[in-house]
Formats: structure tokens, C-alpha cells, sequence
């Protein structure tokens, strides 16, 4: 019996609500099995919709996905460095996925894009000044070059969806903001104030951001045909 579609999205959201649950009413702890389950789910719709096309850089983005998410249960300061290479290498694999994507073209740089770019760059750049002084000076190596690597991430998300050549921009851009959110106030949340409510929006963050980058990858369409042809 062939399976349909939306089964998949009915396992996400099932394994989404049951992280949920588990991050409000029991210790973060149990996290650690639960949480790799929506990736699963995340991966399984993937594979559903791409058949033979699946890219292989997603594939092997959400494994390193699943390792930051056990990492960060099992004991995000213990393994910090561990955790910062892995978010550092699912950010490299999202910004090789997305290449595809840019159109080599000119932009205009407006008075809002200025200002938006602004603000990105002074929110992590506050996140790691704020952090500094709370973690060991032997993290802070990793802790920047993850930091580059969200820059950089959110550059080429910010490219795509000010270029508004592709459907679903708005999607990848929802994308982008809630990686911002997840990355940089995770280590907020363990270093510098923790707070159970936090962690409830680390992780809703967390799996929308997977999620609707999926979703953009998966169902995107060039506006004008003419735009493969462009890159």
C-alpha cells in the first residue's frame, strides 16, 4: 500500500507536539530520545517528496543536526566544541544547498535591507560579546566560527529572497530568522540565564527552521524559467 504524503507531515507534527510536551512537563533530559525522532520525520518527508533527487548535503545535514540536538541534551557544555563544528557544518551544507539558488545578478541596496542587515549582524555579534565572559576562553574559538558561519548563512538566505526570483522565499526566509533564534539564544540559555520557557522556544525554533528549509528545497520554482539559465 503506497503510503500518502501527508502521513509525513502527521509524523512531524505528532513528534514535534510529543518534544513539546516532554520539554514542558519532564526534564530536558528526555529530549535526547525524543528530539532526533522530528528530525527523522523531517527526513523521511524529504526522501517522500525528492525519491531519486534527494540531495545528499541534506541528507547529511540533518544527521549532523541529529548529532547537535543529542549533543545538546547530553550535555551542551561538556561538548560544546563538538556541538559548535557540527551546527558549523549543517550551516556549510545549507549554504552549498542553497548556491543553486543565487542568481548572479545585481542588487539594490535599500535603506530597509541596510537596516535589516544591520540588525542581524549586531544581534549575533551581541550574543557573542554577551557570552564571553561566561563561557571558557577555550570556546570562544568555536563559538566565532560557528558565529561566521550564521552570518554567512543568513547573507545567502537574505540574497534569495531580496532577489525574489524563486517561490517560497518567504519560506526560506522564515528559515533563516528562526536558525538566527535557535543558534543565538541557545547559549544564552545555557550559560548565561537558563529558563524553561527558553527552551521550549529553542526548540520550536529549532524544527520550524529545519522544517520550512525543507519545505523550500522540496517545492521552490523559479518565478521565469529563464532563471535557470541566469546562474
Amino acid at each position: 500500500m503506497k503510503i500518502k504524503p501527508n502521513i509525513y507531515d502527521l509524523l512531524f507534527y505528532i513528534a514535534f507536539a510529543v518534544c513539546l510536551i516532554i520539554s514542558i512537563t519532564l526534564d530536558r533530559k528526555a529530549l535526547l530520545y525524543a528530539s532526533p525522532l522530528v528530525v527523522v520525520t523531517i527526513l523521511l518527508k524529504y526522501i517522500n517528496a525528492t525519491k531519486k533527487n534527494a540531495d545528499p548535503l541534506f541528507i547529511l545535514a540533518l544527521i549532523a543536526i541529529i548529532g547537535v540536538n543529542f549533543f545538546s541534551f547530553y550535555g551542551f557544555n561538556n561538548y560544546f566544541k563538538i556541538l559548535t563544528l557540527l551546527t558549523s557544518s549543517y550551516l556549510i551544507f545549507y549554504c552549498l544547498i542553497l548556491k543553486k539558488y543565487i542568481i548572479k545578478a545585481k542588487y539594490s541596496i535599500s535603506i530597509s535591507v541596510s537596516i535589516g542587515a544591520l540588525l542581524v549582524v549586531y544581534t549575533i555579534y551581541s550574543v557573542v560579546a554577551l557570552l564571553i565572559d561566561y563561557m571558557p576562553k577555550s570556546n570562544l574559538f568555536y563559538m566565532i566560527l560557528c558565529a561566521c558561519c550564521l552570518l554567512i548563512y543568513a547573507a545567502v538566505v537574505a540574497k534569495i529572497y531580496l532577489k525574489n526570483n524563486y517561490q517560497h522565499g518567504t519560506v526560506l526566509l522564515g528559515s533563516g530568522i528562526s536558525s538566527i533564534f535557535h543558534i543565538g539564544l541557545s547559549p544564552i540559555n545555557e550559560y548565561f540565564y537558563y529558563n524553561k520557557t527558553f527552551t521550549v522556544i529553542i526548540i520550536i525554533s529549532h524544527f520550524i527552521s529545519i522544517y520550512l528549509f525543507m519545505i523550500f528545497i522540496t517545492k521552490t520554482k523559479p518565478k521565469k524559467p529563464q532563471d535557470y539559465y541566469n546562474q
